[in-house]
């Protein structure tokens, strides 16, 4: 991934977060190639459409010219108030 979009990501997380917080809140702690891998923890309801907070994200990519698809979500402990989410940035 080239610095151009290493810094779409970063500029998407920063609005992600301007406002889902602090409902849901996104860290990149991954990112390699063409995964990014992402923290997103917060008091978000998960009766009320926990990949919704999730695929959010996806869309803040695409204002930032970045087409991803979700090829991941890890849930190994549904008791914990986050998920790591794992984008596939396309190539262009």
């Amino acid at each position: 991934m080239n610095n151009d979009d290493s810094n779409k990501i970063r500029k998407a997380i920063i609005k992600y977060n301007k406002y889902r917080a602090p409902e849901a809140i996104a860290k990149v702690i991954k990112n390699e190639d063409n995964l990014v891998y992402v923290k997103i923890e917060g008091t978000f309801c998960e009766t009320c459409g926990l990949y919704d907070w999730i695929e959010d994200l996806k869309y803040v990519f695409e204002e930032y010219g970045l087409s991803s698809d979700i090829i991941d979500i890890k849930d190994d402990d549904p008791s914990f108030d986050y998920r790591i989410a794992v984008f596939k940035i396309k190539n262009k």
